[in-house]
């Protein structure tokens, strides 16, 4: 990936770190997307069985 940013005119420590961050970002992005939709829907889930039935 640093041959990607280098090829874009960044000298290869700013690519190296851009490469960082993109890896870095790649893998914790999703990662933080499935936690707040799996805490989501368990509270959503909660809620429901919370539910009031009757009068």
């Amino acid at each position: 990936m640093t041959g990607l940013f280098q090829s874009w005119g960044m000298t290869f420590e700013w690519a190296w770190f851009a490469a960082t961050i993109a890896g870095i970002l790649l893998i914790a992005l999703p990662l933080m997307l499935a936690v707040a939709m799996i805490i989501y829907v368990d509270r959503k889930i909660w809620a429901a069985m919370a539910l009031r039935r009757g009068p």
